[in-house]
């Protein structure tokens, strides 16, 4: 079973505006501008995203997150729901909003986003994820900075708990923002985590380091054992003491880029649970995550396995740098 802990937000996708979109103050002429496509409203959040992907993969998975009681809280997990998922590990706040983000689109340089928390800031560890936790095969936590009451133990005592059993564990540290992961936070962690993942900018603001490549070394020097670095379209690169490898991006038609770091990270630890070598993992993950951004509906347009083996098979292989073979990471 996969367990995935992280945010569960609405995501509301507003696009189609005018390069010229300049935000005033009032509603007024001056300031009234329209959208030439319609709202969109979609699954957001780390955790949600991840897990409806995994789920779409036919995946047996259990969600661990946080919403609201709320309309918006209900579709979400009406959609995920729908994807077989296990939400016996969500909590359902009465008094809180479930978390929710406005995306501005102005065009490919230019988007503004209004994030609420809401329900979010009430993560912690109940009972029944402990339970889960102790029963993962593969144990994927997101939005780490976004939980507050979980970085005061919570996180460390999940990944105990699926340690201890033998499951996989991999951890996402962005997104860097509030109060990003640093080094300090996240090194007595490390003996926990096989795979910290992160994008080249998190890593820089976590290690404190110019480039990311200089960041991976001084964690790998720390213990940690895999550092997967994902860099959008420049690709996606693994460093640890026996592999380097670095998988250029496969070509995308991007029609909403939301959500490709959370398919990446659900399409690679798929895929080293079924057994795939590193390398084949990284080119999995990047390939569900070129899928979903092409998609019309973000994650909500996430493929099945199938779909994901016949885009490999129809696309030359990428060009992949090991430095000595590798085999699969799995521990169970």
């Amino acid at each position: 079973m996969f367990v995935v802990t992280g945010t569960t937000t609405l995501d509301l996708i507003v696009r189609g505006l005018p390069s010229e979109t300049v935000l005033g103050d009032g509603f007024q002429a001056g300031n009234l501008v329209f959208a030439a496509e319609p709202l969109q409203l979609l699954m957001g959040g780390n955790g949600g995203n991840s897990a409806y992907v995994l789920g779409r993969l036919g995946a047996s998975v259990a969600l661990c997150s946080s919403i609201g009681q709320d309309e918006a809280g209900e579709w979400l997990a009406s959609k995920i729901v729908a994807q077989g998922v296990d939400l016996s590990g969500m909590i359902r706040c009465p008094d809180l909003a479930t978390s929710s983000s406005t995306i501005l689109f102005i065009n490919a340089e230019r988007q503004a986003v209004v994030h609420h928390s809401g329900a979010s800031t009430a993560m912690t560890v109940t009972p029944e994820q402990r339970r889960l936790y102790a029963q993962a095969d593969v144990l994927l936590i997101g939005s780490y900075p976004l939980f507050p009451q979980m970085r005061a133990g919570g996180f460390a005592e999940a990944l105990q708990l699926s340690h201890d059993a033998g499951g996989l564990t991999a951890v996402d540290i962005g997104p860097a923002i509030g109060e990003p992961v640093r080094t300090a936070e996240i090194a007595p962690l490390l003996p926990t985590v096989d795979y910290l993942i992160a994008n080249a900018h998190e890593l820089r603001v976590c290690t404190d380091a110019a480039e990311w490549e200089a960041g991976a070394a001084s964690l790998l020097a720390l213990g940690c054992r895999h550092v997967v670095i994902k860099q959008g379209a420049n690709g996606t690169a693994l460093r640890s003491g026996d592999h380097n490898f670095d998988i250029p991006a496969y070509p995308a038609a991007t029609h909403i880029p939301v959500g490709a770091g959370d398919s990446f990270n659900a399409g690679f630890v798929h895929a080293l649970w079924q057994g795939r070598r590193l390398e084949e993992a990284l080119r999995f993950g990047s390939a569900l995550a070129a899928l979903v951004v092409g998609g019309r509906n973000g994650v909500l347009s996430a493929p099945t396995l199938a779909e994901v083996d016949g885009f490999l098979e129809a696309v030359a292989p990428a060009n992949i740098s090991p430095a000595r073979p590798a085999a699969s990471s799995y521990k169970r």
